[in-house]
């Protein structure tokens, strides 16, 4: 077959559009193709916006800056993250070490009228304790003096009842005239009955019926842990648990304890 050989067809030619970028190869002859008059007339875009150096000398425009923003920017500066190791232990406070087993007591109170008020009111109930259970002590413990109370009048029943009379010794050493008889019950409360009586000394103001029994004991007992109660109850109200140191707290509390104690023996070596 003869003729030409069939030419390869060109590809079509698509029209630029604007933002994509062209590059322009000059043809075998050495001058570049007819550019379209769309890419030479484009716009300015983001794409071929021309780059502008920066002087890395200019000066900065000052900019208006609120106080919130600078003080976060100097907290930022400032803080401990841009330091070294050695910077922040140094800039680190020291802490105090705490012992688990510790607690640290609190300061006694500054007011001094409130413990005041419960030292007097405790002293004074401590006094009132030491002095009902002194005599039963020694009746108890067998020091007295063994007589007869003639009854004069009975007044009350129980916890209220109130007896006087006379009371003589046995062996007629004294004589009281008017006291008062504790442990009358039954026909000894009728008036001019006669009842076996003891009485610690001619000074005292009371005698006792009956014999030094399980009564006679309590009341002693009582007496004696109520004198020792006000005793702790001062040192708690004056706050001696609550010193600094070990020492100062036991002597407070030992002198809250030694105040009640030395009423009691007081009025023991009284009622003698």
């Amino acid at each position: 077959m003869t003729g030409d050989a069939p030419q390869p067809e060109e590809p079509p030619q698509r029209e630029l559009t604007t933002g994509e970028l062209v590059i322009i190869e000059p043809d075998s002859r050495g001058t570049a193709p007819d550019v379209p008059d769309e890419v030479e007339d484009q716009p300015p875009t983001d794409r071929n916006r021309p780059t502008v150096v920066i002087d890395p000398h200019r000066p900065l425009p000052d900019v208006a800056v609120s106080p919130e923003v600078e003080a976060r920017l100097e907290r930022m500066e400032n803080s401990p993250f841009w330091m070294t190791e050695t910077e922040r232990a140094e800039a680190e406070p020291a802490t105090p070490v705490h012992h688990p087993g510790r607690r640290r007591r609190r300061q006694p109170a500054h007011r001094p009228l409130g413990p005041l008020t419960a030292l007097v009111t405790l002293s004074l109930l401590a006094a009132f304790f030491g002095w009902v259970s002194a005599e039963p002590f020694w009746l108890a413990a067998g020091h007295g003096k063994d007589g007869y109370a003639t009854t004069a009048q009975c007044h009350g029943d129980g916890l209220t009842q109130r007896c006087a009379g006379r009371f003589s010794t046995a062996d007629g050493s004294f004589t009281a005239s008017w006291v008062t008889l504790l442990g009358i019950s039954g026909e000894s409360r009728e008036p001019g009955a006669i009842t076996p009586a003891r009485m610690v000394s001619p000074s005292s103001d009371q005698a006792y019926a009956g014999p030094a029994g399980t009564l006679m004991h309590l009341r002693w007992i009582l007496g004696f842990l109520l004198v020792l109660t006000c005793g702790y109850g001062i040192a708690q109200s004056t706050g001696a648990h609550r010193l600094e140191t070990g020492m100062r707290r036991r002597r407070a509390v030992l002198l809250s304890f030694a105040a009640p104690v030395l009423l009691q023996l007081g009025f023991l070596a009284a009622a003698f």
